[in-house]
């Protein structure tokens, strides 16, 4: 087993002294790598690694997984097969380590929302390397995995998803798909009032497309919270928008006025069954595959994890992903995570380790990432370690559509730390039940929300001890 190491262990090796040329290069001895020391040798411009050093690296994709594992054999073909490739997963991967400890990979995949919690288990990442990634991150997905004034986490992935509409659907049906103005909206659906109007010129004459009714508009998802999300947010409202994990936000004018978009929706029978009546809310769960890859919805949510590029293969359309439309003038915010790399606070090796996070965390590492994969590198805009992407392709645009979307909450009680707020206040089955309700006919609007914030505080208090 690999040994434990305190954080106490961790130190900067400083080499280099003031002369009257000025300072000299820190360069690293190897006789002072010793497995705890982490080096950055600025003649060499990059970290020491230990004299017998092997890494373990973890990613939930072999593609990228061999080709950091190439990248590293490429970067130092003396220390080739010194770098093994595991297939750790990313979700649950953060928690894992606080039981596995020095058996778990020493730098692997995780997601932000998973840091925090697990930060003691983490090597704190160097301050030349710190910078770098503070400087190429975008500041809200940063925080969402470095809670702390500490760099542990570099988010690298985005993990969420987008709007995705029908181009070939849309035009077949006669509709102007002019984009004029850039978005990656058409002009005259870049509104959801506009697709509602669309919608409701269809109630009672559902168009035909390749010889089956479009009986859907857009799978507005009843019955599963997280990508439903987005629909909350119509009014401007924020879940945990204070920071306390005790106050998710119900109360508030703007969760109200967020329902407007529900009613809309309903009024504008976005979906009805084959008969035409309008989808009971039990049957409006998650929908989205469907969109790209049957052509049931001209309108839809796609994620970052689905083969747009495959879909459109099969299908013979053409598909265009972008920001969410605006309802009553307001973007709407669907969730976003990250997925980012950690080096494992146990690892033998802390040099080696900074050294491969220092590859991962580079243009050829962002390349690696992106290149025959799906992910949709989470970058500022003209960041140097922008990826080589295809011109307009789908990641470029999951990247531009990402401006709105909001970092999935990562509180925890504050009584009850072992507590996810977000399992007490949202994914509980409170707030499906409301908006089913909604849907349904069988509450208003107020009843329902006033049950759900009863429910929800009374959850909330109980769980919170």
């Amino acid at each position: 087993m690999k040994k434990l190491l305190t954080l106490a262990a961790v130190l900067v090796l400083v080499v280099g002294s003031l002369t009257a040329c000025g300072r000299t290069l820190k360069t690293c001895k190897a006789e002072d790598l010793d497995g705890t020391v982490v080096c950055y040798d600025e003649k060499l411009e990059a970290y020491a690694i230990e004299e017998g050093a092997t890494l373990r690296f973890g990613a939930d994709n072999d593609v990228v997984g061999n080709a950091i594992v190439a990248l590293w054999d490429a970067t130092y073909p003396e220390l080739k097969g010194a770098v093994e490739f595991v297939n750790s997963g990313a979700a649950g991967s953060a928690d894992a380590l606080a039981t596995q400890q020095g058996e778990y990979p020493d730098v692997f995949m995780a997601i932000d929302g998973e840091v925090s919690r697990n930060e003691s288990h983490l090597l704190a990442i160097d301050a030349f390397l710190a910078n770098i990634i503070k400087e190429n991150s975008l500041e809200s997905f940063y925080k969402a995995g470095n809670a702390t004034a500490t760099t542990v986490y570099a988010p690298m992935a985005y993990d969420g998803m987008a709007f995705v509409w029908n181009k070939t659907m849309l035009t077949t049906l006669g509709k102007d798909v002019t984009d004029a103005n850039g978005d990656n909206l058409p002009d005259a659906f870049d509104t959801w009032e506009e697709i509602f109007a669309l919608s409701t010129s269809w109630i009672g004459a559902r168009p035909v497309y390749k010889g089956a009714n479009v009986d859907i508009v857009f799978p507005l998802s009843l019955g599963e919270p997280w990508s439903a999300y987005h629909q909350f947010t119509a009014g401007g409202f924020k879940l945990f928008g204070e920071g306390d994990a005790t106050k998710p936000g119900y109360n508030t004018p703007e969760f109200k006025e967020g329902l407007n978009f529900l009613l809309a929706a309903k009024e504008a029978q976005i979906s009805v069954d084959a008969a035409g009546i309008l989808t009971k809310a039990g049957d409006m769960g998650w929908r989205w595959d469907g969109v790209i890859n049957n052509e049931t919805a001209p309108f839809g949510l796609v994620g970052t994890w689905m083969d747009i590029k495959g879909a459109s293969t099969t299908t013979g359309s053409t598909y265009v992903v972008s920001a969410l439309p605006t309802f009553g003038g307001e973007h709407q915010s669907p969730f976003v995570k990250t997925k980012g790399f950690v080096i494992n606070g146990y690892t033998e090796y802390r040099s080696a380790a900074t050294e491969l996070m220092r590859l991962i965390y580079s243009k050829d590492g962002f390349d690696a990432l992106v290149t025959g994969t799906s992910y949709a590198p989470s970058l500022k805009d003209g960041s140097d370690l922008t990826p080589t992407l295809e011109a307009g392709g789908y990641q470029e645009q999951m990247m531009a559509a990402f401006m709105y979307n909001y970092p999935e909450p990562a509180l925890t009680l504050p009584k009850n730390p072992a507590r996810k707020a977000m399992d007490a206040a949202y994914y509980d089955g409170t707030l499906v039940a409301m908006i089913q309700a909604i849907w349904d006919g069988t509450k208003t609007v107020d009843e329902a929300v006033a049950e759900l914030i009863a429910t929800t505080d009374a959850k909330i208090a109980a769980d919170n001890q």
